[in-house]
């Protein structure tokens, strides 16, 4: 018979054990001993706990600043500055790979406990400023795609979860799940997708007034004015969505005339007398109410 060395997992005194026995009782300190148990290889792989904590660490602080990829979004700058993010955000969501439930949603956490001390540090407190617009904006169109587009299941707990807490952070102006082709895609769309469907449905031509004096409020004010183009951008990236979900609604047309008469007819009477600033604060207003009713996971409804 064969025998072999172990140490007592109790004791640690040497035993001499014959070799294919399972199970035997320490001679020393009279403790039975599970051998095949004793014997299994003992995993390297961290828990989930652990995973989650290794996430954490290498979400970098650049991440969260946004002050080259605000610099970089524009329509030739963008694709290869939200490639460079996603690579540098992907490393912290690899680590993610295996982890509970729970703990997807505790990543979701750091990434809005991070967006916070960001805005406390630039003094940001209104959600209703330019500044946290423009921050918002750049949390749409780098973190929020990343997230998307990334085909980690993961991820899809991550995204819902993160956007969940900051609609209910900040419900007057929501984010939403969209992917990075669908906001490149807006660089290339000319459109008032809005506004044209409020027409449409009003039954005005393409070429009507309405729309001739709104679309040169858009390019001969709006896009000369600071983060007027994230502004143009946003609309085109979120407008098509929004009339998709409105045209879906049994009141679709009760809906659209609303919107004429709460929005955009006095819009056109503010850029028709120069009212530059207020038309801009309206439609923006409309914009964003509409996202919250159309487009933001933790809203249902219509315009009422």
């Amino acid at each position: 018979m064969q025998y072999k060395a172990i140490h007592c997992p109790y004791c640690g005194l040497e035993l001499q054990v014959p070799v294919g026995v399972q199970q035997i009782v320490c001679m020393y300190c009279a403790k039975p001993i599970d051998l095949a148990a004793l014997e299994a290889p003992v995993s390297t792989q961290p828990d989930s706990a652990e995973r989650l904590r290794q996430a954490l660490a290498l979400l970098d602080d650049s991440l969260f600043q946004f002050e080259v990829e605000e610099s970089s979004f524009t329509q030739k700058a963008y694709p290869a500055c939200f490639s460079a993010y996603r690579t540098r955000f992907d490393d912290a969501v690899k680590a993610l790979h295996g982890v509970r439930e729970e703990d997807c949603s505790a990543f979701a956490e750091a990434l809005l406990k991070h967006i916070s001390e960001v805005l406390h540090s630039r003094r940001v407190r209104s959600p209703k400023s330019s500044a946290f617009f423009r921050y918002r904006m750049m949390v749409e169109v780098y973190l929020v795609p990343a997230l998307h587009d990334n085909p980690a299941a993961e991820t899809d707990t991550v995204l819902a979860s993160f956007l969940q807490l900051w609609n209910t952070q900040y419900p007057g102006e929501p984010l939403n799940p969209v992917s990075y082709e669908t906001i490149n895609s807006g660089w290339r769309k000319k459109g008032c997708y809005i506004t044209t469907a409020v027409c449409q449905s009003l039954q005005k031509p393409d070429s009507c007034a309405e729309l001739q004096t709104l679309r040169r409020f858009r390019d001969d004010w709006m896009r000369q004015q600071p983060g007027g183009s994230l502004l143009i951008q946003e609309y085109y990236t979120f407008a098509p969505s929004i009339v998709a979900a409105i045209d879906t609604a049994p009141n679709a047309a009760e809906i659209y005339r609303k919107l004429w008469n709460a929005y955009l007819l006095p819009c056109v009477r503010d850029a028709k007398h120069r009212r530059s600033a207020r038309c801009l604060r309206r439609y923006t207003q409309m914009v964003l109410r509409l996202e919250k009713l159309y487009l933001s996971s933790t809203t249902t409804g219509g315009l009422s």
